[in-house]
């Protein structure tokens, strides 16, 4: 079992030097290509990789992921998601993902997962998540504006 891991490693390491998104998931043997997990996402509003498994939630704003950390937990996952704000951000380092991917994604979440050593990717970087008007901050910004903590978060959207 040692020797698959230190493999599995250095077949990551391997990918990673040669500028691909390739990831080993060590426990199901595999390979993930993260642009490819990013191609299924289509309409979906969230994709999870986890166990092998791809899972995938429709609801909007960060309703997909509490339904996630609530059903199956997050706990070393690659989640890919259209945008990514602090709040989402938050709530994923609660649930322990191992990597990510967006399309969007605001500074202050790029702050999150520096922080928290979540290795994560993006198409475009904004400054905040807009409201669905797009005349201020996304309500659920404006509710983590004041904290860093993950847990304080989730505790936030989970009641």
């Amino acid at each position: 079992m040692k020797i698959k891991k230190l493999f599995g490693c250095i077949l990551a390491l391997c990918f990673v030097f040669a500028g691909v998104n390739i990831f080993a998931d060590v426990n199901n043997n595999k390979e993930v290509n993260i642009e490819e997990l990013a191609k299924q996402l289509g309409n979906h509003s969230l994709l999870v990789y986890q166990k092998g498994q791809i899972s995938f939630q429709d609801e909007h704003g960060i309703q997909p992921l509490l339904i996630q950390i609530e059903k199956k937990g997050l706990k070393k996952a690659i989640v890919v998601d259209k945008v990514i704000g602090k709040a989402a951000a938050l709530l994923m380092v609660y649930g322990k993902v191992n990597r990510v991917h967006t399309d969007i994604i605001a500074k202050d979440a790029i702050t999150v997962f520096e922080k928290h050593k979540i290795k994560f990717s993006y198409n475009k970087k904004v400054d905040y998540i807009l409201n669905v008007k797009k005349d201020g901050l996304c309500p659920m910004e404006q509710k983590v504006k004041d904290t860093d903590s993950p847990k304080k978060a989730y505790k936030i959207f989970a009641k």
